[in-house]
């Protein structure tokens, strides 16, 4: 298998080859415009050099006189005024009647490229002559009378010309060296902190934990939905949609405003107070939702929120093994313990035989039993919250209280089945708290009654306890305020909610050292019996 270059690696080529490129691309550029430059200027020198020269009076009278001694001084003066490499004056044979080698005078004009200036033609050209290649500009010399008499050819050699190119892009390739160098340390730099960023991760590591993401996002069985600091949503998964689409919001959630999509979520308070909120209702469209909202931090600044939630009914089930099929099963443990210290009792007599105790002990507890039960089943209609609160008030009896229960008339079944559930949880809590208030107080007496009439029920649970103050009372249906340590306070939060599902209400009423009665009104439709 082959291995791949490291990112930061790559990063730092990658950088270094883009500024390479570029510096070499400027490079060229300048360069070539530096050239140009040059040459035009040299040229202009070149042909100011020359037309000074033929417009020279010195030189129209040594062609009127045909002594040209004195023309020779004069053009070795202006060629080292100019730093030109040669000026050379040619007759109209093209025969050099000054040049800067003495020897070369008399001889004609080599290179080839001096016959258009013997036509009275103004030009530059660049060729090869006796001092090498160079630059020429080519003028014509004419006399007062106006006729051409001779030209004049000023050159610079192309050695010179390169000599001042290079001279003026030293500074230049200085520099892109410095340049290259500054890019190749910020090459570095960049690809560092790119990986930084990234958690010192590789592409390939990023793309497996993204992809690991999302099909933890899409299978998971919990609606997730995150938004910005602007309320925009940013993510929604499978479940999510799956979850709005029940709500008949049909549209793409992505990119949408939380506050048109989802009125009631406080996704944006959880951003403004940094604290999370959990296990909220959320009812819409005919669904109840369980939401949990919590802040995203990055780098300890709140940068978004996110919410996880799931349809309650479909969380009913795991609510009422926290609930009401928990307090069956204390019930029926109290039940049980009760049972089994009976028979401890009854075991004994009979291995002392002492019959006729026995037989007293065995008559009372089938008297009281069948009173309190037949009562309550007689009453109660409904087994599975008769059951309860038989196991319910044995409990009760086990933990050194007790618990009366008082059905001023006949409790009906109900034709709802959630009902049962919801009553359950809302009894069984308020009776666990009565008897957490009277565990400090001598007198331990708890009270339930229950009442139907026109198609309502009242319940009232009256315990002898220490009271709830007027502070606790504002508080107490939160969840998680308790005054009796961590992991509690749901109890009552429970009750509120089961209250709030079957459409009733709650009073309390309760002074600090006197106890408390908890009364309930709620709907219960009484189910039709059927006819044989």
């Amino acid at each position: 298998m082959r291995k791949t270059l490291r990112l930061q690696t790559r990063l730092t080529l990658f950088v270094c080859i883009v500024v390479l490129i570029s510096l070499l691309i400027t490079l060229v550029f300048i360069s070539i415009d530096t050239e140009r430059n040059i040459h035009d200027q040299e040229k202009m020198v070149a042909v100011h050099t020359a037309k000074m020269v033929a417009e020279s009076n010195m030189v129209k009278e040594a062609f009127e006189t045909k002594d040209f001694d004195e023309l020779e001084d004069y053009t070795n003066h202006i060629q080292k005024i100019t730093e030109t490499k040669f000026i050379v004056v040619m007759n109209m044979n093209g025969i050099r009647l000054t040049h800067p080698d003495p020897s070369k005078i008399g001889k004609r004009f080599s290179g080839g490229d001096e016959k258009p200036v013997l036509s009275g033609k103004e030009h530059i050209s660049t060729a090869s002559g006796t001092l090498g290649d160079s630059l020429r500009a080519f003028i014509p010399i004419y006399n007062n009378e106006g006729d051409q008499v001779g030209a004049v050819a000023v050159g610079i050699t192309m050695d010179e010309i390169n000599d001042i190119i290079t001279a003026h892009l030293l500074p230049l390739y200085f520099a892109i060296f410095i340049s290259l160098g500054v890019g190749v340390i910020g090459a570095v730099f960049v690809a560092r902190k790119v990986k930084n960023l990234m958690f010192g991760m590789e592409p390939d590591e990023i793309a497996t934990i993204l992809k690991q993401r999302s099909a933890m996002l899409e299978s998971t069985k919990e609606g997730i939905l995150a938004i910005d600091k602007t309320g925009k949503i940013t993510l929604v998964n499978a479940e999510a949609k799956r979850l709005f689409s029940k709500m008949g919001i049909s549209k793409n959630p992505l990119n949408q405003e939380l506050k048109k999509l989802l009125p009631n979520s406080k996704l944006l308070q959880v951003i403004e107070s940094k604290k999370p909120q959990n296990d909220r209702i959320i009812r819409m469209n005919g669904l109840e939702l369980v939401f949990n909202e919590v802040p995203i931090q990055l780098k300890g600044e709140i940068v978004g929120a996110i919410a996880t939630f799931r349809d309650k009914t479909e969380v009913k089930h795991l609510m009422e093994q926290l609930t009401g099929i928990k307090m069956y099963a204390n019930a029926l443990r109290a039940q049980s313990h009760e049972f089994m210290n009976k028979l401890h009792v009854i075991l004994g007599l009979v291995r002392l035989k002492d019959y006729d105790e026995l037989g007293e002990y065995i008559k009372d507890i089938a008297i009281n039993q069948q009173t309190v039960t037949t009562e309550v089943i007689n009453r109660i209609k409904n087994p599975v919250l008769a059951g309860f609160l038989l196991g319910k008030q044995s409990y009760i009896r086990e933990q050194g209280a007790s618990l009366q229960i008082v059905c001023e008339s006949v409790i009906p079944n109900t034709s709802v089945s959630s009902v049962i559930h919801d009553l359950i949880t809302a009894i069984g809590n308020l009776l666990n708290n009565a008897l957490d208030a009277v565990s400090a107080s001598e007198i331990k007496e708890i009270s339930l009654s229950l009442k139907y009439k026109n198609d309502q029920l009242f319940i009232e649970v009256i315990d002898s306890g220490t009271g709830i103050s007027k502070e606790e009372q504002s508080k107490m249906f939160e969840q998680g305020y308790s005054t009796k340590g961590k992991n509690r306070g749901y109890g009552l939060y429970l009750v509120e909610q089961s209250v709030e599902r079957l459409n009733g209400h709650i009073v309390l009423i309760s002074e600090k050292g006197e106890g408390s009665a908890f009364s309930i009104r709620i709907p219960y439709i009484q189910k039709e019996e059927k006819n044989d």
